[in-house]
């Protein structure tokens, strides 16, 4: 069994991860998020997958989380862009609206091409 762990670098600013030299990557790869430190030299683990379990994931402004973890996560206001100012919804409930969105349209398609395959499937 192995473990998938997740490197997320914060900005351009961070040393990539081919230019560190070797006791930069050791600090790097002795980071756990389960530890008090999640960070280091620009880049962080957010969390880790196990082999066998099963997580979706999600990426919403540069943070990638488990789904789970995201309604507790994206408890601020939503800054829109395009209206120069915060609106009066939360970050979750945005995230929850495009993400049903993407759903329904998936499953549009999904039932398209299930239409058109042939019967002898």
């Amino acid at each position: 069994m192995g473990t998938t762990t997740f490197f997320l670098r914060h900005n351009d600013l961070s040393k990539p991860l081919n230019k560190m030299g070797k006791e930069e990557l050791e600090k790097l790869n002795n980071l756990s998020p389960y530890g008090e430190t999640q960070h280091h030299a620009g880049w962080s683990v957010p969390f880790e997958l196990h082999n066998g379990n099963t997580y979706a994931l999600v990426f919403w402004k540069g943070r990638l989380m488990k789904i789970e973890d995201a309604p507790k996560v994206l408890n601020k206001k939503y800054y829109s862009k395009y209206q120069g100012r915060k609106v009066n919804e939360y970050e979750w409930t945005v995230l929850k609206k495009y993400l049903l969105a993407e759903v329904q349209r998936l499953d549009k398609e999904f039932k398209k091409f299930v239409r058109k395959k042939p019967k002898n499937d």
